[in-house]
């Protein structure tokens, strides 16, 4: 279900978002349905109500999550993919896959489990939660500001933070225009 992944990552959505805990327990507020989800140009409009930090559903919004041209990694090419083969209701769960099933909180970290497993990576090292973090990393070190990274996830508090780190080439980077700033600075004294 790379579908889940990719609209995870790109969307920095919790899982929580996405699927239901159990089968029994799909809430239209709290998860997304099919007709939460527009398509615009190269642009996906993913309409979500409820979230960790908007309990009361105070706030609505649409997350936009533009098409990439890397058809590996392209959100608009794996939805109407996704719509098209697994035909399902408009209210429907996102990510049924027939008329009358959908997948769960267990069903995707399952799926999840089984691709890092048979990629041969530690299944210690990776989570859902991995792909909001990944994707708060990556706009870090595309160099977005703190607010745009902590608007990006939908965070209330500066605890984003805790997930940025900075890769060592961003720290040689950093070192050399320190550097340079000294030479500049030195040749004026």
């Amino acid at each position: 279900m790379l579908v889940c992944y990719v609209i995870s990552l790109f969307g920095c959505f919790r899982l929580s978002n996405l699927v239901p805990i159990s089968k029994k327990e799909f809430d239209p507020l709290k998860q997304l349905k099919r007709d939460d989800v527009r398509f615009e140009d190269d642009v996906v409009l993913v309409y979500y109500k409820w979230s960790k930090t908007n309990q009361n559903c105070n706030k609505v919004a649409w997350v936009p999550i533009c098409a990439v041209a890397d058809e590996r990694f392209n959100i608009k090419i794996y939805l109407q993919r996704l719509f098209s083969v697994a035909e399902a209701p408009a209210d429907a769960p996102l990510f049924s896959f027939s008329k009358n099933d959908f997948h769960s909180r267990y069903s995707l970290v399952r799926l999840l489990d089984t691709c890092v497993f048979e990629a041969g990576l530690s299944l210690s090292d990776f989570s859902w939660h991995s792909f909001r973090r990944g994707a708060a990393v990556f706009a870090f070190e595309l160099g977005l500001a703190d607010s745009a990274v902590q608007l990006l996830g939908d965070w209330s508090s500066p605890a984003f933070k805790h997930y940025l780190e900075f890769a060592f080439i961003r720290k040689v980077s950093v070192a050399r225009e320190i550097a340079s700033s000294f030479d500049e600075q030195a040749k004026q004294l």
